[in-house]
């Protein structure tokens, strides 16, 4: 566990709903040394984080310190938004189970004006009946023509919906063909060019487009967040004696 906020200066901080404010490092202090390291293109390299690196582990391989895992979230922005990257096998068990865990319906509309019909239908929250099994509407994305629904039941394999009447197991007449449903990390998340631009599937041409799933588009992320910065072997501990130095002098 890096030990490196207890060099931070201590404030008064509270928290969330409590009464009680308490004395806390002062997480908000901006160190305008680090900035000078990342433009300094001297000062660092290029690292790919791999499958199994931990913050800690990293920090040992490179430096023979494990205490300097800090410098990576310092150095590196997007790991301080997105967190230290997964494992594939994390990262496929965290999408079936957590961030894409629902089922998505893919509709048989071919052009915007048919997916167009179904902005009124459906809306979030609506029970419905995916061949026959139980389910309600989370979020809709019209855009690649899909609903996303949740279900006790398995409704991979649906090829139609309809509404679910009340109190009732019989569907209203109003209902739509599916092409077919599939796990949410199955669904469209988007489509993209050679250049890595989102096209429109109703208004662009996508001759020779890349279609992304839910799945690849978590992979894709995770795999932006591997390629970091890190600090020069050479260059570590005169950064942080730099550091304990200025913030010291606060």
């Amino acid at each position: 566990m890096s030990n490196y906020f207890e060099n931070f200066p201590k404030v008064i901080y509270l928290f969330g709903d409590e009464t009680q404010p308490v004395l806390f490092q002062k997480l908000s202090k901006y160190v305008d040394l680090i900035d000078t390291f990342r433009d300094d293109v001297g000062a660092y390299i290029e690292y790919e984080i791999r499958d199994g690196d931990r913050p800690d582990t990293l920090s040992y391989r490179l430096y023979e310190n494990s205490t300097y895992d800090w410098t990576f979230f310092l150095m590196n922005e997007r790991l301080r938004e997105t967190g230290w990257p997964m494992t594939i096998t994390q990262l496929q068990h965290h999408a079936a189970h957590d961030y894409f865990k629902n089922y998505t319906v893919k509709l048989t509309a071919d052009s915007a004006g048919a997916v167009a019909k179904f902005a009124d239908l459906y809306p979030t929250g609506t029970s419905v009946l995916v061949s026959g099994k139980k389910g309600v509407v989370v979020r809709k994305n019209l855009d690649v023509g899909e609903i996303t629904i949740s279900s006790d039941s398995d409704i991979t394999g649906g090829v139609t919906l309809s509404y679910q009447l009340p109190d009732s197991s019989e569907p209203l007449q109003l209902g739509a063909s599916l092409s077919n449903t599939v796990y949410e990390y199955e669904g469209i998340h988007h489509y993209e060019n050679d250049s890595g631009e989102w096209l429109d599937r109703y208004f662009d041409d996508l001759s020779g487009a890349t279609l992304k799933t839910n799945l690849d588009y978590l992979i894709d992320q995770n795999d932006e967040s591997k390629r970091i910065r890190v600090i020069k072997k050479e260059n570590i501990v005169p950064l942080v004696g730099a550091l304990k130095r200025q913030l010291a002098a606060e």
